[in-house]
């Protein structure tokens, strides 16, 4: 009885205000009005009289219509008791001691992509002139991508790249009413992408990296295409994967590639990728 009390008066200092109210006790059950208390199944109750003295301890066995039915496991209940829940809820205890969701292992997958370049490039015919191009063009890819170290990944892409421009300047002539470049490649693109923020739904990322192109086609009214064979990109990229089941997702890629300077030309590329990937 002495353990009771002491347990009974400790939790008093945790649940201080006494709100529930005994309607009716028979046997070793209580019917207690919840007045609004959020009780749970195996809530504990502890029980006193008018002059604050522990009398009972119970447990909710039943709830239904605003009202509990608790069992008697220490003391002697009787209706003229005031009662009180102790601690928290059993549904709140579990809460707070389940762990945290976490998203999966990295896992290696591949995919495929479509996307959206749009070209900026100056040419210079000459050491005196130069004229500005621009334009826009379409993509299409395929990657693989794989977890090198927690955080760390790798992705590489390989398929059809474009870069097509044009403009019209003053000190530049060109057979037509406009200067015109148009390059398709065989492209390969390798990032290494740092996850900054993942969850079981989403995986965003900043990359950085390097692009092999190709030529297969090419046309230009101001540059000397047979000059043209291959050409190297640095890349900077943010990227989404968004997760639509354990293995799908929907990879969304901004790309910002910038092509080295020469002597006669100069160009960069802001790339929007978006496509379907699958984890193994």
């Amino acid at each position: 009885m002495r353990f009771l009390i002491a347990t009974l008066l400790i939790s008093s200092l945790v649940s201080p205000a006494w709100a529930l109210k005994t309607v009716v006790v028979k046997g070793d059950r209580a019917l207690i009005d919840m007045e609004g208390e959020d009780l749970q199944v195996g809530d504990k109750l502890g029980a006193r009289n008018a002059e604050g003295k522990a009398r009972a301890l119970l447990e909710v066995k039943q709830i239904k219509n605003g009202k509990a039915v608790a069992a008697v496991l220490k003391g002697q209940m009787t209706a003229d008791l005031t009662v009180a829940k102790i601690g928290g809820t059993k549904a709140a205890s579990t809460a707070k001691t389940a762990a945290p969701e976490k998203p999966g292992k990295s896992k290696s997958s591949w995919g495929v992509t479509a996307g959206y370049a749009m070209n900026n490039m100056t040419v210079k015919p000459s050491s005196s002139s130069s004229v500005a191009l621009s334009g826009s063009s379409i993509n299409a890819s395929a990657f693989y991508q794989m977890p090198l170290d927690g955080n760390i990944s790798a992705r590489i892409l390989g398929g059809y790249e474009t870069l097509s421009a044009k403009g019209s300047s003053s000190t530049v002539s060109c057979s037509g009413s406009d200067c015109t470049v148009d390059i398709s490649y065989l492209g390969v693109e390798a990032l290494v992408r740092y996850s900054y923020l993942r969850n079981t739904k989403m995986d965003a990322w900043v990359g950085g990296g390097l692009g092999f192109l190709f030529a297969i086609g090419k046309s230009s009214n101001v540059l000397d295409t047979s000059k043209i064979s291959t050409n190297q990109t640095i890349v900077g990229s943010l990227g989404l994967d968004y997760h639509l089941d354990r293995k799908s997702f929907i990879p969304v890629q901004l790309d910002y590639a910038m092509f080295p300077d020469n002597n006669t030309s100069s160009a960069n590329q802001i790339i929007i990728r978006a496509g379907w990937g699958w984890q193994f």
